[in-house]
């Protein structure tokens, strides 16, 4: 039942609907079934970011698409046949990318994110919340009640997968790659599950933990690790068959993380937050700022400069404020 959990990317969206019109070109959204047409698309409310290629691509509410080779100046996407919640993406290289929203909705680019071409939608039009690509055929999506799908021909048909084997129908949040072939979700309840064959077979990870899982990586040395609910971050160094607590400097929500050049580790959250450690864990400088609300994605800007994504669109940290 989606009402015992509402999604991330709905409680981010929400918090922005009212101070969106004053974007709107003309103050109307395009007519038909395409993205709306900002003004400045990237303060529209923003829920996730991919690489593509050197580049960035990010994507949220009314279908908005924005794109930047540098994350300091972005455009809006030419076409983007949608004007509903996007929620994720992922590209398989510079090019080839496909997003996921609400409704099951399937959207593919061949040209870096600057056009789209609907898929067909999924059949029981699932609530769709990650999606991970291997490559331009290989890809898995995951979303509401544990759903799971995957394909072999680039989105032209899907198969279910049975990422569960108790039945249950966590909300799976996040998927993301690991070493060796590996893949992980992070779900609801503290729930967690790996694929050791790229995701032809899952299991079920004891975390340890009770409260949601919104997100994960994989850093470069093999460790894995999953935030969640409560300030929760947790490492795993033998690819989730034991977990470790790490102490995150908040009790903030943490809605995603991601790993430097330099191998620090970087997590964005509600209430603002922004914090920072050094690749060994041990210590995160955290700093709140509530006047930016939920954060809900990250990309690193070099060493010392983050870009960050939630209900106010595109925002800029300097990490010498977290040291």
């Amino acid at each position: 039942m989606l009402n015992k959990t509402i999604s991330l990317s709905q409680m981010i969206v929400i918090t922005a609907l009212l101070g969106l019109a004053g974007q709107v070109l003309h103050g109307h959204a395009a007519e038909g079934p395409s993205a709306m047409r900002l003004a400045q698309a990237q303060h529209a409310p923003l829920v996730a970011v991919s690489k593509a290629g050197t580049g960035l691509v990010a994507l949220g509410d009314y279908g908005v698409v924005v794109l930047s080779a540098d994350g300091k100046q972005w455009h809006q996407a030419k076409s983007v046949p949608v004007d509903g919640l996007l929620t994720a993406l992922s590209f398989a290289d510079g090019q080839n990318g496909w997003a996921v929203g609400h409704g099951g909705v399937l959207l593919h680019t061949e040209d870096g994110g600057e056009t789209w071409a609907l898929q067909p939608p999924l059949e029981d039009k699932p609530v769709l919340l990650s999606v991970w690509f291997e490559n331009t055929r290989h890809g898995i999506v995951v979303g509401a009640y544990g759903y799971a799908s995957e394909t072999r021909d680039g989105g032209r048909s899907w198969q279910r997968l049975n990422v569960s084997s108790d039945g249950d129908d966590h909300h799976l949040n996040q998927i993301f790659s690991g070493r060796d072939g590996h893949l992980f979700i992070a779900g609801e309840g503290g729930s967690a599950y790996r694929s050791p064959d790229n995701g032809a077979t899952w299991e079920a990870l004891d975390t340890g933990a009770s409260g949601s899982l919104w997100g994960g990586t994989s850093l470069r040395d093999g460790r894995v690790l999953l935030v969640g609910m409560s300030g929760r971050v947790l490492v795993s160094e033998d690819l989730g068959d034991t977990w470790q607590t790490k102490d995150s400097g908040s009790h903030e929500a943490i809605t995603a993380v991601g790993q430097l050049s330099d191998g620090r580790v970087a997590l964005v959250g509600n209430g603002g937050l922004v914090a920072v450690a050094d690749q060994d864990l041990q210590h995160f400088q955290a700093q709140i700022r509530a006047d930016r609300q939920n954060l809900a994605a990250l990309a690193p800007l070099g060493d010392e400069q983050l870009a960050l994504f939630g209900p106010q669109g595109v925002l800029k940290q300097d990490l010498t404020d977290t040291h």
